[in-house]
């Protein structure tokens, strides 16, 4: 399992290189997990709650990890 999680970060990785970074995008990251915070906490269902905090810390690390967050956690270097 580990092999197959590895290969999908090599493929996010390969993705984010081939594109252009868009202004504020970890800014506009940082505020959607936020966002889905509030909406945890004021989600009618458990299950809902869940899941929207889980999203939202998906988003608040990926706008914490800055723009070779993924690289760094894989061992990847810079080409």
């Amino acid at each position: 399992m580990e092999n197959s999680v590895k290969d999908c970060v090599h493929e996010m990785i390969a993705y984010d290189d081939a594109r252009a970074s868009a202004p504020y995008e970890h800014c506009l990251t940082a505020a959607a997990g936020l966002g889905l915070v509030l909406c945890a906490l004021r989600a009618q269902g458990r299950g809902r709650a869940v899941l929207h905090a889980t999203l939202a810390g998906i988003l608040l690390a990926r706008a914490a990890a800055g723009t070779d967050g993924l690289r760094k956690w894989a061992d990847i270097p810079r080409p």
